[in-house]
């Protein structure tokens, strides 16, 4: 999918995302936002804030430790990254997440294949990152009208 170069703020990418600022400085401070900022960002995000809150089975994470990114998660977050920009990407594309791995899955007939090969009983997330990359432009429009302030001035009484 062809994504725009026009350039976004932090804030704007949390937005288009849907997520609080928060979670984009979180993003930019674990090295997870790149600067400049682009469409492909607000999928990076959307991923990043997902993953970063799972805990397998037979894992114990205390709540108030710095958690930083296992490799699954960094893989996860520049799959869809990548996604972003790949031309194969459709509605369709998913992203699956296991324990020690991460796929890009995007036919049905790559699902079903990836599901009797791969997932076999063990957990997944699945990631409906074609989904999120389809809902881009629309969230990336929304921005232009959300940040527009009346500038007209008010009338004295």
């Amino acid at each position: 999918m062809s994504m725009a170069d026009e350039k976004l703020s932090t804030s704007a990418v949390a937005a288009a995302a849907g997520l609080s600022e928060s979670w984009a400085w979180k993003a930019r401070d674990q090295g997870v936002l790149h600067e400049p900022h682009f469409e492909e960002e607000v999928v990076a995000l959307r991923v990043y804030a997902f993953v970063s809150q799972i805990v397998w089975p037979g894992t114990r994470r205390p709540r108030s430790a710095r958690q930083d990114l296992e490799l699954w998660q960094q893989s996860a977050v520049e799959a869809a990254r990548q996604a972003a920009s790949d031309p194969n990407t459709t509605p369709d594309t998913a992203l699956w997440v296991l324990e020690d791995s991460v796929h890009l899955v995007t036919t049905p007939a790559d699902r079903a294949a990836f599901d009797l090969k791969t997932l076999s009983g063990r957990v997944a997330f699945r990631i409906p990152v074609g989904v999120w990359i389809t809902e881009l432009p629309d969230a990336i429009a929304s921005l232009a009208s959300r940040r527009r302030r009346n500038t007209a001035s008010k009338s004295a009484a």
